[in-house]
């Protein structure tokens, strides 16, 4: 399963929206789950799985998983019937004798989590039923929208607040040829003793990173290569790579004296 980052720090409003679901089902309970990594991790839920250590449970023990596979809403009248879904881990633990599922997902149309609603005994669910919690799905979808840009936005912030303190304090090292490239292989940073002292032109400077990636197969910190370098011809370089915070890879230049 695909791990989905979110702020699980104020899940209150989707606490909120499984009551309103149990209550308009008269069910024993609703739980409404995203999917992280290999377990779904509970943002509303009934009292029986009300604490922090419960709140993420491995996929395969749980019910909810099943609709996530199926992308599609789930009735099951009665568990114990069902010989794919009765042994589960959960049903024997909360006490399930009927199931009813919804998908969750994102604008992408990727299924993301399940709102499932839970009965001790087995039971007919109509489909009035679920069309309601398709209808509450909508409204939790758009709120797992929210938290995960939120997530996002948040991260990205740090990091690019992170990697400009980084790239700041290169840029006063002015007596070493420095360049800085992401892990995509992007060149996002090279001071001026990386033209002065290897006497590269701006498309040189530019050829660089896959040079540096080179070096990280290897599995070395430091290697020594030729450049062309137009005017000069052929240079023998050092080049120490390291990796540095934020997914950046730093590359130290030095050239050998002839």
């Amino acid at each position: 399963m695909t791990h989905y980052s979110i702020d699980f720090s104020n899940m209150a409003e989707f606490s909120a929206l499984a009551h309103s679901v149990q209550a308009a089902l008269n069910c024993k309970g609703c739980l409404i789950s995203i999917v992280h990594e290999d377990a779904l991790v509970a943002l509303g839920r009934p009292p029986e799985v009300n604490t922090a250590a419960n709140r993420a449970v491995s996929a395969r023990d749980l019910i909810c998983a099943h609709t996530v596979r199926q992308g599609a809403p789930v009735r099951v009248t009665d568990i114990a019937k069902d010989l794919a879904l009765r042994n589960t881990p959960a049903v024997a633990a909360l006490g399930i004798g009927a199931y009813v599922g919804v998908p969750l997902r994102l604008e992408s149309g990727e299924v993301v989590g399940a709102m499932c609603g839970l009965s001790s005994e087995p039971r007919l669910w109509t489909q009035g039923e679920v069309e309601y919690m398709l209808a509450v799905a909508d409204l939790a979808e758009s709120k797992i929208e929210r938290h995960i840009l939120r997530f996002e936005q948040r991260a990205l912030s740090a990091a690019l607040a992170e990697t400009d303190a980084i790239l700041s304090v290169l840029a006063e090292l002015r007596d070493r040829a420095l360049t800085v490239q992401n892990t995509d292989g992007d060149l996002v940073f090279a001071n001026l003793a990386v033209r002065s002292q290897l006497g590269l032109s701006y498309l040189d400077v530019m050829r660089l990173p896959p040079r540096v990636a080179a070096v990280l197969e290897e599995g070395h910190p430091e290697a020594e290569m030729t450049l062309t370098v137009p005017g000069r011809g052929a240079i023998r370089v050092l080049v120490r790579v390291s990796p540095v915070k934020s997914g950046l890879i730093l590359a130290d230049w030095t050239v050998f004296n002839s």
